[in-house]
């Protein structure tokens, strides 16, 4: 239930890809769906077919966590609202 830690050089090679510890014990690589579903991307988001994982990864690790956007678009709404 904790997502490691995205970045830019995911998929790249070496030690640069996501991996969790399951319920079960197993040690997998994460899926690019399940990366940006961690970033606060919809289950219904579709990611584009053409471009491989470690392009996807990258995407992800580039991206901003959507709810934490959300949120700050949302108070700064209300402060210009308050002024």
């Amino acid at each position: 239930k904790i997502l490691p830690t995205l970045t830019a050089n995911m998929g790249t090679g070496g030690n640069n890809v996501p991996i969790i510890l399951t319920d079960s014990g197993e040690i997998r690589k994460l899926t690019p769906s399940e990366v940006f579903n961690g970033q606060g991307y919809p289950s219904s988001f579709k990611l584009p077919k053409d471009l491989s994982d470690s392009q996807l990864y990258k995407q992800a690790g580039n991206s901003v966590v959507v709810p934490v956007i959300h949120r700050i678009a949302e108070n700064i709404i209300k402060a210009l609202d308050e002024n």
